[in-house]
């Protein structure tokens, strides 16, 4: 007789010192248990039996959060992961629909749509990242420029919600809801955030989703820092550079590089080279060629080969393009680096950077850190905009919509006695590129055009506030003016607050 599956793990358990940490190794903790969810009515009863004895319920579908929201101890942590399938299948008005359960990896989503169904969604490269934060928090990759966001493919969620005290319930909320609270709820998951409202247990989308092209062109190309720290204006030159090309071509009507998304990691001078990638779906390379032409005039340092790795991804391309199957590149740059200690920070660009953030930005990553290793730290510049932009700014729950680049800041480290050293270098050098809005990228409004648009709730960052601060900057900067909607749907969906975290959506 084949074994049962144990799906509690407690303390004691092999299992348990494990699946109480995420990716991140900074964050661990001391939960009462984790509950292995299978199926639906396993997540029901785990929802019931938590709440009725008390405990605070956080979820974890691939253990990517980058900030401390799993980290339960005593509490209850549901572990989705057994609940990964990807398939073909109907939505609640049994339109045809492709199905996406909440532990599903990014990977088994890519391999799934193309190998049985030759689809796509425009998502995340980090192969190991969940279903159930990812797209919760709006979900963008290197095909969004071409296909918007993965929520704007979005037609239903299905979530365990708690309305009624501790009794829970399977709410299946789609965009057609004839039931606005229903309506409301869906909306809310196409950008909300995870953790919010309830368990996400699967995801649907539209059966039109895109084909990805046969083929792509991928480029890889490098300046050493041992020139850019000869030549400084050279690598404020590439920011230029960068910030002009995209300013030129990302509105959504835009006719020759829709199809271009590139990811310029500026890394620190310990690194040993700033690197460019660059993926172009067409088949003719010219337009490929045009960029990076644009992207080195006026450097005099020569553009070479990577030679040093960037977030734990190395890519060799002595010939500076190449085509190859889509799958095959997807899966090249399809890395999530090493299990270590990290720190992020975020945010959307509507312009080309200034010039106090051009000579910030270099300013730290040529600033030595005595006792810190500081060659995993970077600020990776994405390409953005294009069909992103097409969307109005309250259809979904991701406000940010006319952005024409994407910061993610990171570092990353080993050894937990560098902790302050990285938290602090990194607190530093956002606000001091942000000085001017106060240290943070303020959002833009109709008497100030700052230049920034907030940041991303999928890159959280506590040094924005927490839920219990006074007047906490992250629900403007994640949501903007959708922020007290999102309450709205908070306190109808969950008015005992039993899902949160510290930069959960308040209560009104």
């Amino acid at each position: 007789m084949a074994p049962v599956p144990d799906w509690r793990v407690e303390p004691g358990d092999p299992r348990y010192e494990t699946l109480s940490q995420g990716f991140n190794q900074r964050w661990t903790s001391e939960p009462a248990y984790i509950q292995l969810i299978h199926d639906d009515t396993a997540a029901l009863l785990a929802v019931r039996q938590a709440l009725s004895a008390g405990l605070r319920v956080t979820v974890r579908s691939g253990g990517h959060c980058y900030e401390d929201f799993v980290a339960n101890t005593g509490g209850a942590v549901l572990d989705m992961t057994p609940m990964n399938g990807v398939r073909a299948g109907t939505d609640k008005f049994r339109n045809p629909a492709f199905i996406v359960e909440s532990g599903a990896t990014n990977w088994d989503v890519c391999t799934t749509l193309f190998r049985q169904f030759g689809k796509a969604v425009p998502g995340g490269s980090c192969y190991s990242v969940g279903s159930g934060g990812h797209i919760a928090g709006g979900g963008f990759g290197l095909l969004s420029r071409r296909h918007g966001l993965t929520v704007d493919h979005l037609v239903q969620v299905d979530v365990v919600t708690a309305r009624n005290g501790a009794e829970p319930v399977v709410t299946k909320a789609h965009r057609q809801d004839l039931d606005s609270a229903r309506r409301e709820l869906f909306w809310a998951h196409t950008g909300g955030g995870g953790g919010n409202f309830g368990v996400i247990l699967r995801y649907c989308f539209a059966e039109k989703l895109p084909a990805p092209p046969a083929h792509v062109w991928l480029s890889s190309i490098a300046w050493p820092w041992s020139g850019l720290q000869e030549n400084p204006e050279d690598f404020k030159r590439v920011l230029r550079n960068y910030g002009t090309f995209f300013a030129a071509h990302s509105s959504p009507h835009e006719s020759v590089y829709q199809g271009l998304f590139t990811l310029l990691k500026l890394t620190h001078k310990n690194n040993g080279n700033v690197v460019l990638l660059s993926q172009w779906d067409g088949e003719d390379p010219a337009p490929l060629d045009d960029f990076l032409a644009a992207m080195e005039e006026g450097v005099t340092v020569t553009a070479a080969e990577q030679k040093f790795s960037v977030a734990g991804l190395t890519l060799r391309l002595p010939e500076r393009r190449r085509k190859i199957p889509w799958f095959q590149a997807t899966q090249t740059l399809n890395g999530s680096g090493d299990n270590q200690r990290g720190k992020y920070k975020s945010a959307y660009h509507r312009k080309p950077f200034t010039p106090h953030e051009v000579d910030a930005i270099h300013k730290w990553l040529t600033t030595d850190v005595r006792g810190a290793d500081m060659s995993q730290t970077l600020l990776q510049v994405d390409s953005y905009g294009c069909r992103i932009n097409a969307v109005a700014p309250g259809t979904t729950a991701v406000p940010q919509r006319d952005s024409i680049l994407k910061c993610q800041y990171q570092t990353y480290w080993k050894d937990r006695a560098e902790d302050p050293l990285h938290l602090q270098y990194m607190r530093d050098f956002y606000a001091d590129v942000y000085a001017p809005a106060g240290g943070i990228p303020e959002i833009s409004d109709a008497v100030h055009d700052r230049g920034t648009d907030g940041a991303y709730v999928n890159y959280p960052d506590t040094d924005l506030g927490v839920a219990s601060d006074p007047d906490p900057a992250y629900p403007r900067l994640y949501y903007k003016g959708n922020y007290a909607r999102l309450q709205e749907v908070k306190k109808y969906w969950d008015p005992k607050n039993h899902f949160h975290h510290r930069q959960s959506i308040r209560l009104p």
